[in-house]
Formats: C-alpha cells, sequence, structure tokens
C-alpha cells in the first residue's frame, strides 16, 4: 500500500495523507464534543475552534488546546506584573501572530481583563473565527511588515511561538515593526526555543547545528512553509542582538508551558531615559 501511494500520489500529497493518519486517533477521541458544540457552542466552557483550526496552531486536543491557552495567559501576566512600572495603565494589548484566539481567549477574561485586545495574524481563517467567537478586535495582515497600526499604539505586546519560526532577516524586520507600534515604555513579550530544544529536531543538520553552537542562532528550512521552519534561541544571542530594539528585561528559562523560553523587554523612551 505504501508503495502504491508513492508511486500515484505527489510528495505533498503524501505527506498531507500521514498527518491526517497521524491526527485520525485524537479527533476521533474529541469528535463527540466537537459536534455538541457545533449545535451548542457555548458548551464545555466557550466556543472552541474547530479541529482543522486548532491543528494549524499546532493543538489539535481541546484538552491541549484549553491548557496551553490558559497557561499561556498565565506566565504572560505573572511577566508582565514583575516588569510593569507601578502606577502606570497598560490598557492596549497587542497578540501579534494570534492565531485563532489561543492565548487572547484566556487574556480578554483576566483578573483585571484587558481593557482592550486587538490580534493580527496572516490566516485569515483563524482571524476569522476569533472576530466571531471572541471578544477583542482581529485583523489579517500581511506576510511581512509593516502592520495596518498607527505608531505608538499599544502598552504591550506578546508573540508566542512566532519567533521560533522566522529567520533573522525577518525576525529583525518584525522587531522593528512591533518597537514601532509600542509606546514608550511598553513592554514587549516573546517566546523562543532554546538551543537545547535542536536536539528534538533530527532534520537539522551539521552545518545548521554548528551555525548554532557559534552564532546562537539557527533557522532550520528557512525556505519552508511557515510552520515547517524551527528557529533557536540562546539567551546570550537575543540579549546581545534584539537589544538594537528593545531594552532587555528579563529571561525565564522554559517560562513558556514549560517548552519555550519567555523573555521580556521593554520599549525605551526617546531619549533613552527609563
Amino acid at each position: 500500500m505504501r508503495q502504491l501511494a508513492k508511486a500515484v500520489l505527489p510528495l505533498r500529497w503524501r505527506r498531507l495523507l500521514r498527518h491526517e493518519i497521524t491526527q485520525l486517533p485524537q479527533r476521533l477521541r474529541d469528535l463527540p464534543a466537537d459536534l455538541v458544540c457545533l449545535l451548542r457552542p457555548d458548551a464545555f466552557g466557550g466556543p472552541l475552534p474547530p479541529p482543522g483550526l486548532r491543528s494549524r496552531v499546532g493543538q489539535l486536543s481541546r484538552e491541549v488546546f484549553r491548557r496551553v491557552g490558559r497557561e499561556g495567559r498565565d506566565q504572560i501576566l505573572s511577566a508582565f506584573e514583575r516588569a510593569r512600572e507601578p502606577g502606570r495603565e497598560y490598557p492596549n494589548w497587542l497578540d501579534f501572530g494570534c492565531g485563532c484566539g489561543r492565548i487572547a481567549r484566556y487574556l480578554a477574561d483576566a483578573n483585571p481583563p484587558v481593557a482592550a485586545l486587538y490580534g493580527v495574524d496572516v490566516d485569515p481563517d483563524l482571524v476569522g473565527w476569533a472576530s466571531r467567537n471572541l471578544r477583542g478586535r482581529f485583523a489579517t495582515m500581511r506576510p511581512d511588515p509593516p502592520i495596518d497600526l498607527a505608531a505608538e499604539a499599544f502598552d504591550a505586546v506578546y508573540a508566542t511561538s512566532i519567533f521560533t519560526h522566522y529567520g533573522e532577516r525577518e525576525q529583525d524586520a518584525w522587531l522593528r515593526e512591533l518597537a514601532r507600534v509600542l509606546r514608550p515604555g511598553g513592554l514587549f513579550f516573546a517566546t523562543t526555543m532554546a538551543p537545547a530544544m535542536s536536539a528534538r529536531f533530527p532534520a537539522l543538520t551539521a552545518a545548521d547545528l554548528d551555525s548554532l553552537a557559534q552564532t546562537g542562532f539557527v533557522c532550520a528550512n528557512p525556505g519552508g512553509a511557515f510552520n515547517a521552519r524551527a528557529a533557536f534561541h540562546s539567551q546570550e544571542y537575543l540579549e546581545r542582538t534584539w537589544s538594537r530594539f528593545f531594552r532587555f528585561r528579563f529571561y525565564e528559562a522554559q517560562g513558556f508551558v514549560a517548552f519555550q523560553d519567555l523573555s521580556v523587554w521593554e520599549k525605551p523612551a526617546a531619549d533613552g531615559g527609563p
């Protein structure tokens, strides 16, 4: 059967078929709840994206999708409380690469709640679902900067599992753009993968690993589809290079759902002061 598929189907379709077969057991486990939610969207704790959209952001399972959203929200808010300036208000938040609102759905319900939440993503299907089902404003963005947002419009920006897929050119372009839309004194939260995580990615070549060891950064498969890329950052690399755009505040190894690292940054005042 495998040989027949290999002879008949193009490589792209064979990969898609393998992906669907791998996901089938989880789809069947979640099928009853997903069917109920088609008729009663508020069942089981509120509307949840359908399995096809959940799988696009790497969490097909209903349980894992919720857990990552809640834990991610809690860890971002914990870092925010540690980094914020006492007495200052941070009403406007941007979810950069919001997907179908995995974090945004819980951030909107935080205590105290975020006053104004805006999300952007390149996938119109994910953005459309979030717009119809979640509190906040959501819009489709282009794959490359700029975003159609005013300068200094936000007090806080977070990007989870986004810079884990960018090569250096894309990374720097988006860091510059996010600095543009962030107010002076505003905070930026980003997740990245540490070099030690590269052991989980056997597709990395010897040259990739050597580059990672030498520079503290590598992006595997940089010309591939967004989710097929994997970027790794050392803390030293982040402090050395991202400080061109933001002031480094602190770094938490595996500070995002015990998997990715969480780093916190601040946009300096125009005069370089606090």
